[in-house]
């Protein structure tokens, strides 16, 4: 899998991996947000400046206190399956990313995965 970099100012300048089946060629995507953990405002916000700088929509962040197994990720699942989205993005802090990102790979949306 080849993993292509882009470097986008917020703020300060961040390494941002695109996993290649979330990059499409799609004006103004709607993309709904995954955060987890205690610091979810600060990823709200990371995430809501990041699609901003896109052109994005992002429509909806979902949370939970620990990554992946909570009423957010059952909520996230959920919405995927009955609404049209582009991507879900979801900031990296930890080893729970990626797989978070292939779960949700795995319900046919594509995971934009962005450093935290």
């Amino acid at each position: 899998m080849k993993i292509r970099d882009r470097v986008i100012p917020v703020g300060q300048t961040l390494r941002v991996h695109v996993l290649p089946s979330a990059i499409k060629t799609v004006g103004k995507p709607r993309v709904y947000g995954y955060v987890w953990g205690s610091a979810h405002d600060d990823n709200q916000d990371l995430l809501t400046c990041w699609t901003f700088d896109h052109g994005w929509l992002l429509s909806k962040v979902f949370h939970d206190e620990n990554p992946g197994f909570g009423p957010g990720m059952t909520g996230l699942l959920e919405a995927l399956r009955t609404t049209d989205v582009h991507a879900v993005v979801v900031p990296i802090r930890d080893r729970y990313a990626q797989a978070i990102a292939r779960r949700i790979e795995r319900s046919g949306t594509s995971c934009l995965v962005i450093p935290g």
